[in-house]
């Protein structure tokens, strides 16, 4: 009963975003996905496998200057600032991934995919409301 409840108020804070901003989620969480599987088996051209090929170029050069902005954002990054390839800092922010608990990647992928969202919708909305409902799509999702 309290999870029918709760899951229909997730259902009704979803429909609350505009379809832009849903768009900018399922951007973030199908690259946050696409990392996550490279924690297991690394590729050798790492932006092309973690970038949606379906998003014109525009959207692309758009989410890759959101990829190196939200990894700077995030601490465990910290030792991935010197790098100025997009790549490398990518790579790098995996190895520095793999060293922590795979719930703990999970929270980091959901925030990496809030700033990511964030970033790509122009920050017209608190973060904290990327946050929520990030973290509310991951979890429907589930």
């Amino acid at each position: 009963m309290f999870c029918t409840s709760l899951k229909n108020k997730i259902r009704a804070l979803l429909r609350q975003f505009d379809t832009y901003i849903d768009a900018h989620i399922d951007t973030a969480l199908s690259v946050t996905t696409a990392i996550k599987n490279m924690l297991a088996s690394p590729v050798a051209d790492i932006l092309t496998a973690i970038i949606p090929g379906d998003l014109d170029s525009t959207i692309r050069t758009q989410l890759l200057a959101a990829l190196t902005r939200a990894i700077e954002a995030l601490t465990i990054a910290d030792s991935c600032k010197q790098y100025t390839d997009p790549a490398d800092k990518v790579k790098c922010f995996i190895t520095q991934l793999q060293l922590r608990d795979p719930q703990l990647q999970d929270a980091i992928l959901q925030k990496l995919a809030s700033l990511l969202a964030g970033d790509l919708d122009g920050q017209r909305l608190k973060q904290s409301l990327y946050d929520l409902y990030t973290q509310a799509k991951y979890a429907a999702s589930k």
